[in-house]
């Protein structure tokens, strides 16, 4: 895995430099006041410049890897047409992976020069990870630390599964942090949080990255217990769930969609398994900051003397990495 590790590092790496120099050059701003059309312009020129940027960089890795599931798809929703995504079969040779990639996540943020902009690959073992269906673009996830496992599940009710991490690590609800996107759908559980008395943090955007703190152990990062419920993108929970593989931790999902007769189909809850079946070992997710990342204090990348100098996450079954790196 160690060289698949360094190109797969390298194309989210390149990737986010490159958008971040279409930020600066088009003097992207929190400030800027934008028309609908406006905004849609900005996040199909950010996502088309990361899209090609990553084709490049993955299209002569020696190993073949292919695209299961691409972030940008469900955006037809609400543009009337997808954003640009990466997609096909790269590289060549006899070792085959898949890969679920978002070229930036934080879109939103990008086109605003915000925090919360990154560029992620996530892959594993051949037939390894979960495809999107065509019928749903959302999942309903469950993710937490490695002591959870086995203790917190879809298959336990919403109070039952946050008193299992009360008992577990032994603190009050009001030291538990739970993430959810703020959105009509998720309703019920906002209420039971609320109810419960756990630091409820409601989100707008970007559940990927409180899902990755989540699944590590917070003995090891120090920011206090973190979960992550509740209906969000799909593609973030394969995303995701392959940080959890990797770290031994929670993940659990479930397809939904706005559709009644369509989420009938979703009844089930899938398994960490179920999401990755892929070896362990052959799990990966490489997260490079674009703009500022506040769940791990990730910088933005930044023009020094020697190049561009962007800080990239990686989540292996060897733990959570953080490293800087230059490149001219």
């Amino acid at each position: 895995m160690v060289k698949v590790r360094d190109y797969i590092i390298r194309a989210t790496e390149l990737t986010a430099i490159n958008v971040w120099k279409l930020i600066v050059e088009k003097r992207f701003a929190s400030t800027d006041l934008l028309t609908e059309e406006e905004s849609k312009s900005r996040e199909k020129l950010i996502d088309q410049t990361g899209a090609d940027t990553m084709r490049a960089a993955l299209t002569d890795i020696p190993f073949t890897l292919k695209v299961v599931g691409s972030e940008g798809r469900k955006h037809v929703h609400q543009y009337g047409e997808a954003l640009p995504t990466l997609e096909g079969v790269f590289g060549s040779g006899s070792r085959k992976m898949d890969m679920v990639n978002d070229v930036v996540e934080g879109s939103k943020a990008a086109k605003l020069n915000s925090p919360g902009a990154v560029s992620i690959i996530a892959v594993s073992s051949d037939k390894g990870l979960m495809a999107t269906p065509k019928d749903i673009d959302y999942m309903d996830k469950l993710f937490g630390p490695p002591q959870l496992r086995g203790k917190i599940s879809f298959q336990k009710s919403i109070e039952e599964n946050l008193m299992q991490v009360v008992i577990t690590f032994g603190v009050k609800p009001s030291k538990i942090n739970v993430v959810v996107m703020d959105r009509d759908r998720n309703a019920h559980l906002i209420n039971a949080c609320q109810r419960f008395g756990v630091k409820l943090i409601l989100i707008k955007a970007g559940d990927l990255m409180p899902a990755v703190l989540a699944c590590t152990d917070p003995i090891k990062h120090k920011k206090g217990i973190f979960l992550v419920m509740g209906i969000g993108g799909f593609e973030e929970g394969i995303l995701s769930a392959v940080a959890a593989k990797a770290l031994g931790a929670v993940g659990e999902g479930r397809g939904w969609s706005a559709d009644l007769e369509t989420n009938k189909k979703y009844s089930s809850f899938w398994s960490l398994d179920e999401l990755i079946s892929g070896k362990r070992e052959e799990c990966l997710v490489s997260i490079s900051a674009i703009t500022e990342d506040t769940w791990f204090n990730l910088p933005k990348v930044r023009l020094t003397p020697e190049g561009y100098e962007v800080t990239t996450l990686t989540v292996s079954d060897m733990g959570v990495k953080i490293e800087k790196r230059v490149h001219h």
